[in-house]
């Protein structure tokens, strides 16, 4: 019996288990990924904590991602990836996109705290896309609705992330197996980062 865990993904008996809910089709799941020398600039993975990514067995895989996850296999290489009894290849794939996930300053008890995960990143999306809503609303617009095709269809929206992987635990400790951040979407920070006034040129040329 192994157990590893990153975000919620595990594996269990020679299976990797996505994060749930986010391996719902239905969820926009978000990564975590950190500035690569701890200051503002290029991103990587985050090595704080593995950012939880994989395919699911429960749900297929949806229309709207297929072509980048197929260009993901293609591209990389068959020995950097996990066994292939270990995943669903046809499975819904995460996270969708990711979002800084590291370094978050908060007060506790009067003092600031530097705090991180996927709690951090996530909520940092939702702002953003709120922000795109109120935006689109003011205009007459209705709200974006369900993300996930709208974020396939924008890649030109999000700095791709190529660097570090999820093959970390919660504690920071190195797993044998995970998902490498390549060019385009991968399993550990989906189709990167987003850039904020591309997403949202992206989101008021729709209808």
């Amino acid at each position: 019996y192994q157990r590893r865990v990153h975000g919620g993904s595990g594996l269990t008996r020679g299976t990797l288990w996505p994060s749930w809910p986010a391996s719902s089709p239905w969820v926009t799941a978000i990564g975590a990924t950190r500035f690569t020398t701890n200051t503002p600039g290029p991103e990587m993975a985050t090595d704080q904590f593995g950012s939880g990514g994989g395919f699911s067995s429960m749900f297929p895989q949806p229309s709207w991602q297929a072509a980048d996850v197929a260009s993901y296999f293609k591209n990389e290489p068959a020995s950097k990836l996990p066994p292939k009894s270990f995943y669903n290849i046809s499975g819904r794939a995460t996270p969708d996109i990711s979002a800084l996930g590291e370094g978050y300053q908060v007060m506790v008890g009067g003092r600031v705290e530097s705090v991180g995960g996927t709690s951090a990143s996530c909520p940092a999306v939702a702002s953003m896309i709120s922000l795109i809503n109120d935006a689109r609303m003011k205009v007459g617009k209705k709200q974006l609705g369900f993300l996930n095709p709208f974020l396939y269809a924008n890649p030109v929206a999000f700095r791709d992330v190529t660097v570090g992987s999820n093959r970390i635990g919660r504690g920071g400790q190195k797993l044998e197996y995970g998902w490498d951040a390549v060019s385009g979407w991968d399993p550990a920070t989906g189709a990167g980062t987003p850039v904020f006034p591309k997403l949202l040129s992206a989101a008021m040329a729709l209808p």
